[in-house]
């Protein structure tokens, strides 16, 4: 029998290895699903512990399955597993298993991911991969299969009652009237303060996805009020948290209205959603018409498809490079400069990259692990909303000539391990991507009074709300947090973060000799974790109106009793209540517990 030719043979390998790729991608989001699928029911039994807990398994589950992937291709191609043409061919006949796949564009990533763990990060190019082209980046306006609508009513009520009835909890509403009628007030409220929205003669009806978005202590409800009068249809996003009281019942806790709350819930600082959904893709397409203000890979991170959130981000910065101005340049990012990290921006950009320097600026007295470590600890922390997202890459490849100078040369002294230099490119081995924000410290400098009161306030609720959530930030001086355009206090540097029952809180020793209340260097053992909350009102030297406003609502943060009852609280499993919304933005029950405040 005649052998097959070597072509034959490639073509043969190939599209076993796209098969095998595929295999493993719907094994892949199977595992997902399944642990996104018990999200009622972690929720119903009020199993908190249990959301944590699931919310890190997830994170695992698409590393695991490209490591699965890894060995499965390899075992197949054998000694084609370094033949380009060979991936070549794979790439296309994956395409075209993809064809009418509902999830394309993620299973596109997967095998990217694939390719990336056998071939190496750089060797990624556009032939061999599912990055750049147009038809890679089709966005389907179209998501009837994931949006459902109440039937059009002059009562508003009865399309909130509509609404309810679509969905099956386990548990029953406590008191549903009530809260249909506190929900239909503010949704009168918010329209009668829109000048574009006229109050007469209205027409009610309520789009919705129809699936529900899990998060921590929460389940939320999605879509948007239609408002119709003269023929002119008016969309009002919303969002309707609803809450378990923990003895067996439901509530609703609050109506988010209009995109800036909406984009609140989705903010970059927060956990990842579980929703319930064969068709993720559908569901951003949708999300993207509530929040046309938010990038699509901001959309995909929010529902947990962190690795294909990375590929969007990709295709976003490559086309925000394109339209940038001749002129501007990546240079430093504003703020005092790190000891540890390198960061740089554009001056348009919303986003800043940081760079693990090789040598540490003492006293800092870390490795790169350990850097990296505390990165991947924030990863699979509940966030809160106050710690950001970061996007980590492997050489992630720059337009070298958009670097300035200073910023070249500082990459190449104080980071050349990251830094390689391939013609007109700049590639960095490893970095960290983040939102941009204003600098606390460099807020405050221009802030008015009052918003120097509100931001201070905050700044204290950031701490709080970290700690309960078992956070430490370590090094919280002013300059390692940041404010986001919505006024919120957002912590982003990393490198003493650690968790809060790893710390040990205590009292200063009170001095007993004349010669202890002398000496310059502390007179008493002081171990590693050890730390001294007398001694935070130093993160406030020289701005002694910051500390004043700062002293007004949390001086129990300078006692060490403060973050000993928290820790007390993490160590009997309590999970505070941390939502996306103000406290006097929910509805008034009398039973109704208030936030970490």
């Amino acid at each position: 029998m005649a052998q097959l030719d070597i072509q034959s043979v490639e073509q043969l390998i190939a599209t076993k290895v796209a098969r095998s790729i595929l295999a493993s991608f719907e094994a892949m989001f199977a595992e997902f699903l399944n642990i996104t699928l018990g999200a009622q029911s972690r929720f119903e039994q009020a199993k908190w512990l249990a959301v944590q807990d699931a919310m890190r398994a997830r994170l695992k589950v698409y590393e695991g399955k490209v490591s699965v992937a890894t060995v499965a291709v390899a075992t197949i191609a054998g000694e084609f597993i370094d033949d380009t043409k060979m991936w070549h061919q794979a790439k296309k006949y994956y395409a075209q298993l993809l064809a009418e796949h509902s999830n394309e564009p993620i299973a596109q990533t997967f095998f990217n991911s694939v390719f990336g763990s056998i071939r190496g990060h750089n060797k990624i190019r556009d032939v061999h991969l599912f990055i750049l082209k147009r038809q890679y980046r089709q966005i389907n306006p179209k998501t009837p299969s994931i949006i459902c609508h109440t039937q059009r009513s002059a009562s508003l009520e009865a399309v909130l009652k509509q609404l309810l009835g679509q969905f099956y909890f386990r548990l029953p509403f406590v008191d549903l009237t009530w809260d249909l009628n506190a929900v239909q007030q503010a949704i009168y409220n918010y329209v009668q303060q829109q000048p574009k929205l006229t109050i007469v003669n209205r027409e009610w009806q309520i789009e919705y996805g129809r699936s529900l978005f899990f998060r921590n202590k929460a389940t939320y409800l999605i879509g948007c009020v239609m408002l119709k009068h003269d023929e002119q249809l008016q969309r009002i996003p919303f969002a309707v948290p609803i809450l378990n009281d923990e003895q067996g019942g439901l509530f609703i806790d609050a109506i988010m209205l209009g995109e800036s709350q909406l984009s609140m819930l989705f903010g970059f600082a927060r956990a990842y959603f579980m929703v319930d959904t064969d068709e993720p893709v559908a569901y951003v397409d949708y999300l993207a018409t509530l929040l046309p203000n938010k990038e699509r890979f901001e959309l995909f991170n929010a529902i947990g498809f962190i690795k294909h959130a990375k590929t969007e981000f990709y295709r976003f910065k490559v086309d925000s490079t394109r339209k940038m101005p001749p002129t501007e340049c990546y240079q430093s990012a504003d703020g005092i400069k790190g000891m540890v990290m390198l960061v740089f921006t554009t001056a348009q950009s919303e986003y800043v990259y940081k760079v693990i320097r090789d040598r540490f600026v003492p006293p800092k007295q870390l490795t790169r692990q350990d850097v990296m470590d505390k990165y991947e600890f924030v990863k699979n922390a509940d966030r809160v909303g106050r710690l950001v997202d970061t996007h980590e890459f492997r050489y992630l490849a720059f337009d070298l000539s958009r670097f300035s100078p200073q910023l070249l040369a500082q990459l190449q002294q104080d980071a050349p391990s990251s830094v390689v230099i391939s013609g007109k490119a700049l590639i960095l081995k490893h970095v960290y991507v983040e939102r941009k924000m204003i600098p606390l410290n460099l807020y405050i400098k221009t802030a008015s009074l009052n918003q120097l009161e509100a931001v201070m306030q905050d700044y204290g609720l950031a701490i709080k709300q970290l700690a309960a959530a078992n956070i430490f930030a370590g090094d919280m001086l002013m300059k390692n947090f940041g404010v986001t355009r919505w006024g919120r206090v957002v912590f982003y540097d990393y490198d003493e973060i650690c968790p809060m029952t790893q710390c040990h809180f205590r009292s200063l020793p009170k001095a007993t000799t004349t010669q202890q209340a002398m000496t310059a260097e502390p007179w008493f053992m002081i171990e590693s974790n050890d730390i001294f909350p007398e001694q935070f009102p130093i993160f406030f030297k020289g701005n002694n109106q910051a500390k004043y406003f700062f002293d007004r609502y949390h001086q129990d943060l300078y006692t060490p009793e403060y973050w000993q009852k928290i820790q007390q609280d993490i160590q009997q499993g309590v999970i505070a209540d941390v939502f996306p919304y103000k406290q006097y933005s929910r509805f008034q029950r009398n039973t109704r517990k208030k936030m970490v405040n």
